[in-house]
């Protein structure tokens, strides 16, 4: 569980730089833009992969519960990340919902860190999701205090058709996630 409390540490610890665009400038202004975008991502890849790696080591530990929540929870977990994936394709296919929303990314990883955290009581689980809510309550802070986003409201000239297209992309990548992708990618099938 170390390693996934670094990896966590490292991860979002660099996530929080641009919520103080004050040190962050300063530090573009020492070392140049592309060298800060480059150190940035290398310390990304760095936090990210000794994270997984971390949760796949943990996983292993079968350490005991912090909870245990009811069954028909995951009901309502598997329905709350429908809209993740949704906010997902709404924050690259800029319409209404990237509007309501102000940073769809953001309002995705809260529901799928609070999904997440209605049916997995483990500590890494705990560790990982509450991690990443934490991080997402404060970086949507962070935008109302500092305003990097502009102040003016932005206008999409094709507002609905990319709200359907989110929406329809964000439906089918969700029901690859419950029928396959999920056991895939993460080695926990969602339908069993």
């Amino acid at each position: 569980m170390t390693l996934l409390l670094v990896g966590l540490f490292i991860f979002l610890g660099i996530h929080f730089v641009p919520s103080f665009p004050g040190f962050r400038d300063s530090v573009v202004q020492r070392i140049g833009l592309n060298p800060y975008r480059a150190i940035y991502s290398i310390i990304v890849l760095t936090g990210l992969f000794s994270m997984i790696y971390g949760f796949v080591l943990a996983r292993e530990e079968d350490l005991f519960p912090l909870y245990v929540t009811p069954f028909w929870l995951r009901h309502l977990a598997m329905t709350l990340l429908l809209p993740v994936f949704i906010l997902v394709f709404a924050k690259f296919i800029r319409g209404n919902i990237a509007k309501w929303t102000k940073d769809p990314v953001i309002l995705a990883v809260k529901i799928w860190a609070i999904s997440h955290l209605l049916v997995n009581g483990e500590p890494y689980s705990v560790a990982l999701f509450g991690g990443f809510l934490v991080w997402a309550i404060w970086a949507r802070i962070s935008l109302k205090k500092f305003d990097r986003k502009n102040t003016a409201v932005e206008e999409f000239p094709h507002a609905l058709r990319n709200d359907i297209i989110s929406v329809v992309l964000g439906m089918l990548l969700y029901g690859l996630f419950v029928w396959k992708l999920h056991a895939l990618l993460i080695g926990m099938p969602i339908l069993t």
